[in-house]
């Protein structure tokens, strides 16, 4: 971990970071759990067959200590988090006290581990970000964990950790940006009087955690923009670049914090977005130019093949890289080699090219209504 005197000593001319660990290869939600799939060990696997990580571009994420946890998360939460990861039980009234031991926040082996490095990759972004830079904390996006219970595939909050590191290094004022499809209620929650925090997030309406209403706006704080379902791209970047990127630029932070689920792409099975890589490569590149810190993490996404190209198309677009139109034969026996239960094979080209064909389309009334409505609220 890097202290703030040492940060101090940093400048705005740091290289991107990558930021991973090997215990996402090595660790599972179990074969029935939405998170069964390879993920993060996918995307490190294709960014090294691409060569797309020279010296010092790659640091391993360290796992945070439980002393260090209990400043967001309780004391009694994160005990009995270790405790049940060790006996690999839990009793009636830890699986009512905390929301484990149930089919979204299964009891497995690294349930304490793997979360904690999670966090530990988000703080480490923070720290390196700090200066000036920019940081992909590939593991994190954990934006449903609660302080004192686990909460929709989230048994931490690694953003949280991430806030609040980079303002203990001197950083207020923030922007988040949330690109999943669910909301992110564990962030909201944990920052609810926080004047300094501008907090924005794109998701599917009437999708779970049902929070991030529109009706929960609050200008220069709470950007809440539930999207209808059958969102095209033309309909998204219109939202960006009418409310997201005007908002941002007006808050101006000092770091932006971008959360890069993968669900909202056409082809995850839970959610009913229908987005291309290529809208979210396009508006991440935006949000980029906003901010001489910025912070990348996961977050959701379960077709593994879809997670797979965005993130690494992502770091390609973080570090300065170009997205190739082909895939080469390395990376596309990689993800030849994926199994998903859910689907056997995708469909072939996901196997020859970076980029989903672009999911263009008219901007329904609805969605020209609620750029309006958030023009007002936002006075944009």
């Amino acid at each position: 971990m890097i202290y703030k005197n040492e940060v101090t000593q940093m400048n705005a001319t740091i290289q991107p970071v990558l930021i991973g660990s090997e215990i996402y290869r090595q660790s599972s939600f179990g074969i029935d759990h939405p998170l069964s799939i390879p993920r993060v060990s996918t995307v490190l696997d294709m960014i090294k067959a691409l060569g797309w990580c020279g010296p010092g571009e790659y640091r391993t994420a360290p796992c945070a200590k439980p002393k260090l946890l209990q400043q967001f998360h309780s004391h009694s939460y994160i005990s009995a988090l270790q405790s049940i990861e060790l006996s690999q039980k839990v009793n009636a009234v830890e699986r009512k006290t905390y929301n484990i031991g149930t089919l979204s926040n299964p009891v497995f082996s690294e349930m304490f581990q793997r979360p904690a490095t999670s966090v530990g990759s988000s703080i480490l972004a923070a720290e390196l970000v700090a200066g000036g830079g920019c940081a992909y904390a590939l593991g994190g996006g954990l934006h449903h964990g609660m302080a004192t219970y686990a909460n929709g595939f989230c048994f931490l909050n690694d953003l949280v950790f991430a806030i609040r590191r980079l303002r203990s290094l001197g950083i207020k004022r923030i922007s988040y940006v949330d690109l999943d499809a669910h909301h992110c209620d564990g962030v909201e929650a944990a920052f609810e009087n926080d004047d300094n925090l501008l907090i924005v997030s794109t998701h599917e309406e009437v999708r779970w955690p049902f929070t991030g209403q529109l009706k929960g706006n609050v200008l220069d704080r709470w950007v809440n923009i539930p999207l209808p379902k059958a969102c095209n791209d033309d309909e998204f970047l219109s939202v960006v670049n009418k409310i997201v990127l005007p908002v941002i630029q007006r808050f101006s932070p000092e770091a932006l914090i971008i959360q890069g689920g993968a669900d909202a792409l056409r082809d995850d099975p839970l959610s009913r977005l229908c987005l291309s890589n290529t809208a979210l490569w396009q508006t991440f590149s935006n949000l980029l130019e906003l901010s001489d810190r910025v912070i990348l993490t996961g977050g959701g996404g379960y077709n593994p093949w879809a997670v797979a190209r965005l993130w690494t198309g992502f770091w390609a677009i973080m570090s300065g890289r170009q997205v190739p139109c082909e895939l080469d034969a390395s990376a596309s026996s990689i993800l030849r080699d994926l199994h998903w239960a859910r689907k056997s094979e995708p469909d072939e080209s996901v196997f020859h090219y970076f980029h989903d064909l672009p999911n263009k389309g008219i901007i329904r009334p609805e969605i020209q209504d609620l750029s309006e409505h958030l023009k007002r609220v936002h006075f944009l």
